[in-house]
């Protein structure tokens, strides 16, 4: 399971590179993050209410896999993180909360065209800022027993 999880997130990550060399010229930076659902505890209240909003919550237990729309979303928030803190490899760390921060100021909603969207709320917002970031794009897949982010950060 591993080696799939390897490479699945190997493939998704050379296929971002590939697209944002091509899409945009300037500072960008590229996140990937791959879960196995039964690593996304949705039976800790603790857990959901520190990293996703209300907002998020009421939309994924409303899917018809609850599970997989928290990991989508979870792989989001932390491939968010990953293109953040690449765009600019020369700015000072962006993230210093540490590796147990919650994730509830990164919220991932539905566009108008269905596609996900990344909106920042509080420290997350001012880090971002910080950065010189000025949009952050996000694809989230699921397939099987897995879910898939990937984002990219762009400085313009």
């Amino acid at each position: 399971m591993e080696d799939t999880r390897l490479k699945v997130e190997l493939a998704a990550y050379q296929q971002a590179q590939t697209l944002t060399a091509a899409l945009y010229q300037g500072q960008t930076g590229i996140g990937v993050d791959i879960e196995h659902l039964s690593d996304i505890n949705i039976e800790s209240e603790t857990f959901i209410e520190r990293n996703f909003t209300l907002g998020e919550q009421k939309y994924c237990w409303g899917r018809p896999n609850a599970h997989a729309s928290f990991a989508g979303k979870w792989c989001a928030k932390e491939a968010v993180i990953k293109a953040v803190s690449s765009a600019d490899l020369d700015h000072e760390k962006v993230w210093t909360k540490g590796d147990a921060a919650p994730l509830v100021d990164i919220e991932i909603v539905t566009s108008a065209s269905g596609a996900p969207q990344v909106v920042l709320h509080g420290e997350a917002k001012e880090a971002v800022e910080r950065t010189g970031v000025r949009q952050i794009k996000v694809s989230i897949s699921h397939i099987d027993a897995f879910a898939m982010a990937t984002a990219m950060a762009i400085i313009n």
